[in-house]
């Protein structure tokens, strides 16, 4: 089971990389802590991380939110700053400054250890020019094709990947559905995305049960 977890995590962090950057590249993908901050454009909402509170974690900026039963674990602050390739001491502000300036955000995750399920919030920054040729739907199909090949690519066999029409908090997203087999365990992956500011948000929530994940997106809400 310790090693479907490790192959669980790698691949939600891949999921996580699928937005509509436009660029397959993992290294201009995740994006660097460097450049310049642009300025909050008047009318849009200011940038900000989440907080995880006990078993909530709540993001004001994405207007997202969930609480997770027990055995979920989120992943630290120092955790989190590892994913996004922070190092050295930073003040909490600090940190909110070095991530404005990634073009991928890692803003959570969390998993339960004994279920084998796992939940994660990421946030691309995008240009103007991606922002007003954004189409959700599209982006998120033209992925399939590597989606499934990079499942494949590390062991899970047959790989099944659709565009779907997913209905979170009373509201419609567009979202991916993955069905696979990871050593013979049934393996259900749900991504769904959406605009918010500067920012196409991503929520991942993978497990070994399709009962799980409908019950995990059960419980975020979205303003």
């Amino acid at each position: 089971m310790k090693k479907v977890f490790c192959i669980i995590l790698s691949v939600l962090m891949l999921l996580s990389l699928f937005g509509c950057t436009g660029n397959t590249d993992p290294e201009d993908i995740r994006g660097e802590v460097s450049g310049t901050t642009e300025g909050t454009q008047e009318g849009k909402p200011e940038f900000s991380l989440g907080d995880t509170t006990g078993s909530t974690y709540t993001n004001d900026f994405l207007g997202i939110s969930c609480t997770l039963p027990e055995g979920w674990v989120f992943y630290t602050d120092e955790q989190m700053k590892e994913l996004n390739n922070l190092v050295g001491d930073y003040m909490d502000e600090e940190v909110v400054e070095q991530l404005k300036k990634a073009t991928v955000v890692y803003d959570m995750f969390a998993q339960h250890m004994t279920e084998g399920s796992s939940i994660n919030v990421t946030m691309e920054k995008l240009n103007v020019v991606q922002i007003v040729g954004l189409n959700i739907k599209k982006t998120l199909e033209a992925q399939i094709d590597t989606i499934k090949s990079t499942y494949a690519n590390i062991g899970y066999t047959d790989v099944q990947v659709g565009y779907q029409k997913l209905t979170v908090d009373g509201k419609e997203f567009d979202s991916l559905k993955i069905q696979a087999k990871v050593q013979g365990l049934e393996f259900t992956g749900v991504l769904f995305a959406f605009l918010k500011g500067d920012y196409l948000a991503n929520v991942t929530v993978c497990s070994l049960s399709a009962d799980t994940v409908n019950s995990v997106i059960g419980s975020i809400t979205v303003k």
